[in-house]
């Protein structure tokens, strides 16, 4: 409701229209709904040709079920994820667009580099901060439960291979000023383990017998994905879901956590098979690990915003892997 504009009796004055991706705009706009198909093409290319070296070569029906699959649940994962934000967005009446999804067919072995929301009014209070940061990853872990079953139980069991000479950026640069050049480095990469996935693992395939590995069916790998996505977004830092949580929780803790956790992520890019670390650790070390100032924090957080922290946590705990990619040496 409108208050009557002064000097006109009781003149009610209409909405302005919601804009396009806005608060109260019920369709998503074209431009979200086409990155959204170009992003299920992309994943779906990518999906195709996923396959352990260790299995044949896929048919061409085999390509196209393995693409579809994978396309559908990595943007089920990633929509859900999106979605949680945006729609306790809109609960908290913080004007949000729609989704943005982002294909990346020749940068990213699985065809998009993610998807993102853009808040266009800041949350006023901390329940409200603590409620759009925490409900996407815990929206996208959801669908990635599911997925990840369905995934190791199409997964094949196969002989496993002797494991791979790993190398981290500290390895490669010890061996250019001993004189041995920069390592080779391989076309392939070995997963990590995350505790989620090991513990769905175990429920879902069992103890594997001695000398056997389990290779990942494209599906699975969607999963896989999902708890990585799950990670990197609750880190606690900056304006990163994580970050959010963190925030809400205590914007002290906040500001007094931020420089030493990026120093533990440039450390791990450094000195893990992972450097992806090390972009992250950079970004928000020059600048990005700052969070603005709420208009209304309250005093003290309620029994199920404390909650949502605990959950977020336990979330972090579970999907989170030091190196969840390995470069393999050549």
């Amino acid at each position: 409701m409108v208050e009557p504009v002064p000097g006109i009796d009781e003149q009610i004055l209409p909405p302005p229209p919601p804009g396009p991706g806005t608060l109260g705009a019920l369709r998503p706009p074209a431009l979200n709904v086409l990155l959204f198909l170009l992003t299920f093409a992309s994943a779906f290319a990518a999906g195709s040709v996923l396959n352990d070296t260790q299995l044949p070569e896929p048919t061409r029906p085999e390509m196209l079920r393995h693409g579809l699959g994978f396309s559908a649940a990595l943007l089920a994962i990633m929509l859900a994820h999106e979605m949680g934000h945006f729609v306790l967005a809109r609960r908290h009446g913080v004007d949000a667009t729609w989704p943005f999804f982002i294909p990346a067919p020749f940068l990213s072995v699985i065809g998009t580099l993610g998807a993102v929301i853009r808040l266009r009014s800041l949350p006023r209070t901390r329940k409200a901060l603590l409620d759009i940061g925490a409900w996407g990853p815990i929206a996208g872990f959801l669908a990635t439960l599911p997925v990840l079953i369905i995934g190791l139980k199409l997964s094949t069991v196969v002989p496993a291979e002797a494991p791979g000479a790993h190398w981290s950026l500290f390895d490669a640069f010890l061996s250019f000023v001993e004189g041995r050049g920069w390592p080779a480095m391989r076309e392939a990469f070995d997963l990590g383990e995350p505790l989620g996935m090991q513990l769905l693992q175990m429920l879902v395939v069992g103890d594997l017998p001695a000398g056997k590995s389990l290779a990942l069916h494209p599906v699975a790998v969607a999963g896989w994905f999902g708890f990585l996505l799950t990670a990197l977004n609750l880190l606690p830092l900056g304006q990163l879901d994580g970050g959010h949580v963190l925030y809400g929780a205590s914007p002290r803790l906040h500001r007094a956590l931020g420089p030493p956790l990026s120093a533990v992520l440039l450390a791990l890019g450094i000195f893990t098979a992972f450097p992806g670390w090390l972009i992250w650790g950079l970004l928000m070390g020059l600048g990005f690990g700052s969070h603005p100032r709420l208009a209304a924090p309250e005093e003290r957080l309620d029994r199920p915003r404390r909650a949502l922290v605990a959950v977020s946590l336990l979330l972090f705990v579970l999907s989170f892997s030091p190196v969840p990619l390995a470069l393999l040496a050549g």
